[in-house]
């Protein structure tokens, strides 16, 4: 009987203790579930105590049941409120710490994590449906607890509540309290009297007995004859206090280029010394709009809770920081984050950013729509402005920062020198054809071919690119043959002579690689060394990493727009 008891008990207690994973432990539950008609309710919470004291714990006086002090109201009574959890009737057991805090108002019963939890690593509430969930915005670490707050009976159910926290700062916080985490539980289940169920009731109807960690009560139902109620009262330890023996370390970084290790005390004596990263450090931040980047110095921020600023982009690859300000600024696991992108001054790539290429680029497409409307206003007698040619706003963009310009940020991303692969390299072309293709006005284009006076029958198709490379065919025609402006029909006339001319072929380039990263076919290779080389860039020169092509595809588009504000300065 003893042996296969055993196995009876520890198929009964199979899932204890409840609610537990790698990643977070539920500390507080209540709920009522139903399989089959069977109805299970869960009810657990979590008491910190001295480690010392887990082996005087008695499993059949557990109680999850928060107690709180009672209000008297009258004039000599002073109420202090506590809250604690019986759980035996040794000393310092009586009155055990919970974690969770707990209230009932008739039917609702109210789940609340311990502020003092909370404060320890100074979280923040958002508010997800019927869930609290509590972020860590210093690092930042998102649901570091969830917590939903209130359970309802109904008779014969209880809605679920729970508290679950991520498993790591439960850890921190035992650590700096010096305590056990022990689950209490209580679980009341319906169950079916089978043949293991009969031998341990043993024709008594009631089986009771107490486990070193959990009380079993099986009892049978008057009123139904093949049920019977299962009650398990107990305690698990499911986190503990592990005493670091090891000998103190003194939490600091090791720079290239600099001496020593590089602690907070000695960063602070440390003005004007500066360190070098690689700018691939900002792969972290550049797609995520959480943070605030400034990709011209590379500083970055998370709100209020920390900066890295004080910073320069030198060559094509470095960051340059100085030491004392990073420690000044920066939460620890961010330093932690970017010293391991620290380089020495010989990492560093000679030449110009990336950064420098996309805003040189974008300046001059800026002046391209001022020169580009000054002009078609003085011949043609319209009234456009430069946003009529473009839809950006050049002052709106120079009044919020260029940190705001959605359209440009994705153009400063960092080039990864070692290893920048095609999609890569199709992906950012694709986003510089969003910034000059895709703004370009088609409907302030087409009034202009309009009124230079080309076929609508011949343009209507013509999309922004084809009007542009017409307008500006027209004008070059125009300066090149000594025919006036208003020459309508002789200058179109002469504009087949310029077939293999274009002062914007560099974009005809970028859009047919925008439409391959869309569309790739079985001539994919030959159409894009065709564009590469519209580019000015040589295919065999690229040998597998795109990074070079795609710091030319910038340079081209800079020479491009150059000719072209020099042609429409000096028409």
């Amino acid at each position: 009987m003893s042996k296969n008891k055993d196995k009876i008990i520890a198929k009964l207690t199979k899932g204890i203790p409840l609610g537990i994973n790698k990643d977070y432990i539920t500390v507080a539950q209540l709920k009522t579930i139903e399989l089959d008609g069977l109805k299970e309710t869960i009810d657990i919470n979590t008491v910190l105590i001295s480690k010392y004291l887990i082996r005087k714990i008695k499993p059949s006086h557990s109680n999850p049941v928060v107690k709180k002090s009672g209000v008297q109201y009258s004039e000599e009574y002073q109420f202090n409120p506590k809250f604690w959890i019986y759980v035996s009737p040794t000393s310092g057991l009586k009155k055990a710490e919970p974690l969770v805090v707990s209230w009932c108002t008739g039917n609702h019963t109210t789940f609340c994590i311990d502020h003092g939890f909370l404060s320890t690593f100074n979280l923040a509430p958002r508010l997800l449906n019927d869930e609290i969930i509590w972020d860590d915005l210093t690092v930042p670490d998102y649901e570091i607890v969830k917590n939903k707050l209130l359970s309802v009976y109904d008779f014969p159910h209880q809605t679920e509540a729970f508290v679950q926290i991520k498993t790591d700062y439960l850890n921190d916080y035992l650590f700096l309290r010096k305590k056990s985490a022990i689950q209490i539980y209580n679980i009341q289940k319906d169950i079916v009297i089978d043949n293991d169920i009969i031998e341990l009731l043993n024709q008594r109807g009631v089986f009771i007995e107490e486990f070193d960690n959990f009380e079993i009560r099986i009892k049978k139902f008057d009123h139904k004859n093949n049920i019977a109620r299962l009650e398990i009262n107990g305690f698990s330890l499911i986190a503990d206090y592990i005493p670091d023996n090891s000998k103190e370390e003194i939490v600091g970084h090791y720079w290239k280029g600099i001496n020593g290790l590089v602690t907070s005390l000695r960063a602070d004596q440390m003005a004007f010394q500066y360190v070098y990263v690689s700018d691939t450090v900002l792969s972290k931040y550049e797609n995520d709009d959480s943070y605030d980047l400034h990709p011209n110095t590379g500083a970055v921020s998370y709100m209020s809770h920390w900066g890295i600023s004080y910073c320069e982009r030198i060559g094509k690859n470095a960051i340059k920081l100085e030491i004392k300000k990073l420690y000044e600024g920066g939460c620890y696991t961010e330093i932690d984050y970017w010293n391991k992108f620290s380089i020495s001054k010989d990492e560093i790539i000679d030449g110009v950013s990336i950064v420098e290429r996309a805003e040189l680029m974008t300046k001059k497409y800026f002046l391209f729509s001022r020169l580009f409307s000054q002009l078609i206003n003085s011949l043609f007698n319209f009234q456009f402005t430069p946003s009529d040619i473009i839809t950006l706003n050049e002052d709106q963009i120079y009044y919020t920062g260029w940190s705001e310009f959605e359209d440009y940020k994705p153009l400063t991303n960092h080039l990864d020198y070692t290893s920048f692969s095609k999609d890569q390299f199709l992906s950012r072309c694709k986003k510089i054809h969003i910034l000059i293709c895709e703004n370009l006005k088609e409907k302030s284009l087409r009034m202009i071919v309009d009124k230079m006076g080309f076929s609508k029958k011949d343009t209507h198709t013509f999309r922004s690119l084809k009007l542009l490379d017409l307008i500006l065919k027209y004008l070059y025609t125009s300066q090149n043959t000594g025919l006036s402006y208003t020459a309508n029909e002789e200058i179109i006339e002469r504009l087949i002579e310029l077939r293999d001319f274009s002062y914007i072929k560099e974009l005809f380039a970028l859009n047919d690689i925008r439409q391959l990263d869309s569309h790739k076919t079985s001539d994919f290779k030959s159409k894009l060394n065709s564009a590469l080389e519209n580019l000015s860039i040589h295919p065999n020169s690229i040998t597998n990493n795109y990074a070079v092509a795609c710091e030319s595809v910038y340079d081209s588009l800079d020479e491009m727009f150059f000719k072209i504000n020099n042609f429409l300065c000096n028409y």
